[in-house]
């Protein structure tokens, strides 16, 4: 699983963690029953305390994204069949929220965005299709 964390950004980084967890989730990188890193594992990956990523996973838990096994370890909820229509387009507006953010802070106006943003969707092929 990978997860990048950016202490830097003002975000709690247990929100980057469940951020990130729900994003793999949604574009189908984890499926039900897949498991994660033990708290320590990923605390060790990231670099960070394990309370840190415990808090993830409990909110996690709470969300019912991920189910916890005492002895086995953190899955991904067997309840995650499929992400719902509003839980897609809430991370697609983050998404496009942070690269909105970074090209204004880069200088880029509200025409020059638009106008790369059709140029991407013109060439951008969804995953899975043909070249």
């Amino acid at each position: 699983m990978y997860i990048k964390i950016n202490s830097e950004s003002g975000v709690p980084l247990y929100l980057q963690i469940t951020k990130q967890v729900r994003y793999l989730v949604a574009c189908g990188a984890l499926k039900s029953g897949d498991k994660l890193p033990t708290v320590r594992e990923l605390a060790i990956q990231l670099r960070i305390n394990p309370n840190t990523v415990a808090k993830a996973y409990r909110e996690l838990q709470h969300e019912k994204i991920i189910d916890s096994k005492w002895g086995e370890g953190n899955f991904i909820s067997e309840e995650v069949k499929k992400v719902t229509e509003s839980q897609k387009g809430k991370i697609i507006s983050e998404i496009l929220d942070n690269a909105i953010r970074q090209a204004v802070d880069i200088g880029l106006s509200k025409e020059e965005l638009t106008k790369l943003f059709s140029q991407q969707l013109k060439i951008t092929k969804p995953k899975g299709a043909e070249k």
